[in-house]
């Protein structure tokens, strides 16, 4: 598959779409689909020659994967994003609701056709796998998250603008963090992932590590006041959790990973909500309550 040179039809799973089919702007649609994307395990034995196939025997294996496709994400020819190619974005949209609506959300697969068209089309349809894991670190349980106006609208006003964001390193870099982090077979492997990704975004100094990202965290996120101070407090008890589990410790990494995820999600949100990446100097104002570091000490010209 050319993905510049087709439509493409992106499948998404772990998604109960409420609406049947939503504008996302530029042509680009979310529409209700069912398809079951089977892949069962086959295997040969001889190497083949250049420009062939394996020559028999072939084996059929137990095991495989299958995953049932709910809803269909279209990108249309026509669109030509400016900050993205077309195939990251669909990757841009489905992370954004898989922030937005519960980590259970995830593309296992890019078509050159609809889904709902292909079994009366005579050629074969084009299937690029994208998303195949099952195994997660966020546990979500229960049915599918339903995807409903509110959700799709918030997606329609901030996917475009927030695409912007990605061009600043350290919001990229985390972002990507983010967001690959759940497939983490090891929840303390992945909690320093996710530290990682915050010390990009909120460390102003490498001294004094742990109180810097965690002042400037909760600064960030809560109003002065008790909940800022709670929120500090949770905050450097989970960096501790992250020092422990990236030095050996003996820890318990699944609960302090899914409530970092869970600041860090908050955090992405606002960041994208807002179209605007914190720089250092705003976060050392915020930290202090004026506007030191944004435009100079105020005591310099008394």
């Amino acid at each position: 598959m050319k993905p510049e040179l087709t439509d493409l039809y992106a499948g998404l799973s772990g998604i109960s779409l409420v609406p049947k089919t939503f504008d996302l702007g530029h042509g680009i649609l979310l529409s209700q689909t069912y398809a079951h994307f089977m892949a069962p395990f086959l295997m040969a034995f001889i190497p083949p020659s250049p420009g062939k196939h394996h020559p028999a025997p072939w084996k059929p294996a137990k095991g495989g994967l299958a995953i049932d496709i709910t809803a269909e994400l279209s990108v249309p020819l026509s669109y030509h994003p400016e900050h993205l190619d077309r195939l990251n974005t669909i990757w841009w949209l489905v992370a954004l609701l898989r922030l937005k609506a519960g980590t259970a959300v995830f593309l296992p697969v890019v078509s050159s056709e609809h889904f709902a068209s292909i079994p009366s089309i005579a050629e074969e349809p084009e299937l690029l796998p994208i998303e195949i894991q099952f195994k997660r670190l966020i546990p979500y349980g229960g049915p599918d998250p339903r995807v409903g106006v509110d959700e799709l609208e918030w997606l329609k006003s901030h996917w475009e603008p927030g695409s912007e964001l990605l061009q600043n390193e350290d919001f990229s870099t985390a972002f990507l963090a983010v967001d690959s982090c759940i497939w983490n077979s090891n929840p303390a492997l992945a909690l320093v992932v996710i530290w990682g990704a915050l010390e990009r975004l909120f460390s102003t100094s490498h001294q004094e590590l742990n109180f810097r990202v965690s002042a400037n965290l909760a600064t960030y996120l809560e109003g002065p006041g008790r909940e800022r101070f709670s929120c500090f407090k949770r905050v450097k008890g989970l960096y501790d959790s992250r020092s422990r589990a990236a030095h050996g410790g003996d820890l318990a990494a699944a609960q302090p990973f899914v409530e970092t995820y869970a600041l860090a999600r908050r955090a992405m949100l606002k960041m994208i909500e807002s179209r605007h990446v914190p720089t250092k100097n705003e976060l050392e104002g915020a930290l202090f309550g004026n506007q030191i570091g944004i435009t100079g000490d105020p005591l310099a010209h008394q």
